[in-house]
């Protein structure tokens, strides 16, 4: 077995020293051991003895010139053949190019170089036998040589289905790796989408009272009072839904309160009541029954409403439309604030648009909704969503 082990590990390393080596050993064989099926019974002589050894030393080319070496060693079995009259272990060369053939090429080739190969060294033995009627020594090849070739597509068929199943692996791997990399592309998005939602139009408010309480603490204290407790009312809420984002994080396949239902239409109230607080004025057309959305798209209306509350709060005049139409198959929603003297540059930046606007347009579009943003003529930015109530799709 060690012996085995070390002429593979040989044959993997150094090839072409293999291929060398195998011509160098048969050699001897071909022109030194006579064939049992010779009437003499003697080896090769004369001008078939180097003949044979040409032929033998062909084979150290059987990798590279598969169909060149498979040629040669055929017809120098075959001169060999008649040069020495009879049958001879030269044939063995055939065997092994055609073993090779076999391995290299495809199954129509291998046939055809079979049948080539078999036809050649056939028509040698008979040359030299009873041209008419045949020898059987003519077809004493036809099973040594089939089995040269079926071994040989068994073995380039094992190979090519080891190098598919490597292939598969090798895929599976490289997609098991850009999934986990995508999927943590997300997880990233989705972590940064919340924090900004739960916290965005709180700092909001902190900045904007903050901002009241400076310009009041001297001139009228009360009201600067009032405000700093607004500010801390908003920090307190802060840390309050910064905890409990955290506590998502860290068990991730658990809810914090599994019996705490995620904000949704009906929570709108006291987000309109938390920016009047903060002292932004808010004007409400609800038109409709209201009801919750389904599919997920109830969390999606509240939080693009918070998200562009705090925009108008942020970037606008302390004024704010908002406009809910609940429809048989979708709810509409609209804010709508004027702008800072008409300036169309008050609009939220790129910067703060980066997971505001933008991920308000991912977020409708995840539910298969449709949203709008833009600045109007008249100086008025409008957010316009349409989101489908698959409920009412049912019905």
């Amino acid at each position: 077995m060690t012996g085995l082990s070390e002429l593979r590990a040989l044959h993997r390393r150094h090839p072409a020293v293999f291929d060398a080596l195998l011509a160098v050993g048969l050699m001897p064989v071909a022109v030194l051991v006579p064939d049992p099926d010779r009437p003499d019974g003697s080896s090769l002589s004369g001008a078939a003895a180097p003949v044979a050894i040409l032929t033998c030393a062909v084979l150290a080319f059987r990798r590279r010139r598969p169909g060149a070496v498979l040629a040669g060693t055929t017809v120098g079995a075959a001169v060999v053949i008649v040069l020495a009259g009879g049958a001879s272990w030269i044939v063995l060369t055939t065997f092994v190019a055609l073993y090779t053939f076999a391995v290299l090429n495809d199954r129509r080739r291998t046939v055809w170089a079979f049948a080539a190969s078999l036809a050649i060294v056939s028509a040698a033995v008979a040359v030299v036998t009873d041209p008419w009627p045949l020898d059987p020594q003519a077809f004493q090849y036809v099973s040594s040589f089939a089995v040269a070739a079926a071994v040989g597509t068994a073995v380039r068929s094992r190979r090519a289905y080891v190098l598919a199943v490597e292939e598969r692996a090798e895929r599976a791997e490289r997609s098991r790796e850009q999934e986990a990399a995508r999927r943590v592309a997300e997880e990233r998005l989705r972590i940064a989408r919340e924090l900004h939602d739960v916290v965005a139009h709180r700092v909001a408010i902190v900045n904007v009272q903050a901002s009241v309480a400076r310009h009041l603490v001297l001139t009228d204290p009360p009201a600067a009072l009032t405000a700093i407790e607004h500010v801390r009312e908003a920090g307190r809420a802060i840390l309050d839904e910064l905890s409990d984002v955290l506590n998502v994080l860290r068990q991730p396949d658990e809810p914090v309160d599994p019996h705490a239902p995620a904000p949704g239409l009906d929570q709108v109230p006291h987000l309109v009541a938390s920016f009047q607080s903060a002292g932004l004025s808010i004007t409400q057309s609800v038109s409709g029954s209201p009801r919750a959305i389904a599919g997920g798209a109830d969390l999606v209306a509240y939080r693009v409403l918070q998200e562009a509350l705090t925009n108008a709060h942020k970037h606008g005049t302390g004024q704010a439309t908002m406009t809910i139409c609940y429809a048989p198959t979708d709810v509409g929603l609209e804010v709508t604030n004027p702008t800072s003297d008409g300036e169309e540059s008050v609009r939220p930046s790129a910067a703060d648009a980066g997971f505001g606007l933008v991920g308000m347009r991912e977020r409708v579009a995840a539910v298969g909704g449709e949203m709008a943003a833009r600045q109007d003529p008249d100086g008025h930015f409008r957010v316009t969503v349409r989101l489908p109530d698959r409920a009412g799709l049912d019905r």
